[in-house]
Parts: C-alpha cells; structure tokens; sequence
C-alpha cells in the first residue's frame, strides 16, 4: 500500500513524468516553430525514423556534433529517415546567426521557454532520440563524441530496415 501511494504522490506532484519520454515508450508529441516561422509538430513525422536532437549554440559538444548528424540526414533521408533538431535557446536571434555561418539541411525548432526539453527530463546537452516508424523511443544519448555518429547510423539503418 505504502508503494502505491508514493507512486500516486509522486505522479500528482509531477505530473509531467507519466508522459516522459523513456526508451521503449511513445515519444511525446510536442509542435514547436522553427527558424523559419512554420509550426512543426512531432506527429507529422510518424512512420519515419527521427533523431530529435537537443541543443544550444553555446554548448560546444552540441556544435561539433551537428555537422555529423547533418551527413546523417542527408544520406537517409531519401529512405525515411529525418532529423528534429530542438534549440533550446531564448534569442532566436542568436540562433538564426549560429545558423547562418553552419548551415544543416533538417528544421532547427526553438524551445524557447525549454518546455518540451522539460518533457523529455534532459540532463544535459546534447541530447538525443531516437524514435522508430512506430513513434517509440528506440534509444537515448546523452553527450557526444566521435563514436557517436558511428553508434547512430548502426542505429538508424536497423530502424529503416523494421
């Protein structure tokens, strides 16, 4: 009895982690603008394989990853592959500047108020999803390093071929 109510207390003081993303769970729907003013919502992509990629222009590891995840999208993209990638910046002017010198070829969305990166309980930056067709969340990165990309395109060709 006593574990019931710890859960029941735990999810009425925070509500959010019943909808949380987790591996193996649905990925939260969540639509955010991106750079160029259009809405994009998480659901429109359902039956592809998305990487949803947090980060901010002032994290060094997120820059150096994006160029990799950008060679990513442009070689699967033509087989159902996309990238999210979620700034979680305040000043969009900051961000539209970031991306003027590097250019990526997948939507950039602001989470200007870091809600949706609140609903996937991140840690640090960066951070990613990778989400099947199914809309479930197949595997989690925190972090980055060289090897990563490696990891991820092992990843994203396993969940094209499902």
């Amino acid at each position: 009895m006593k574990i019931i109510s710890t859960a029941f207390l735990f999810l009425l003081l925070f509500p959010f982690a019943a909808d949380a993303a987790q591996v193996g769970g649905p990925a939260p729907a969540f639509s955010l603008r991106d750079t160029e003013g259009n809405t994009v919502s998480l659901e429109r992509f359902q039956g592809k394989v998305v990487l949803l990629n947090f980060w901010a222009t002032w994290c060094r590891s997120c820059k150096e990853e994006l160029p990799g995840i950008d060679s990513l999208h442009k070689k699967y993209s033509s087989q159902g592959f996309t990238v999210l990638s979620v700034c979680i910046e305040r000043s969009e002017a900051a961000v539209n500047k970031y991306l003027q010198k590097r250019q990526v070829s997948f939507p950039v969305l602001l989470d200007k108020n870091g809600e949706i990166a609140d609903t996937y309980l991140l840690s640090g930056l960066p951070a990613s999803f990778l989400i099947g067709k199914d809309g479930i969340i197949r595997h989690k990165h925190l972090g980055y390093g060289k090897e990563f990309l490696n990891l991820y395109e092992q990843e994203i060709t396993d969940l094209l071929k499902k």
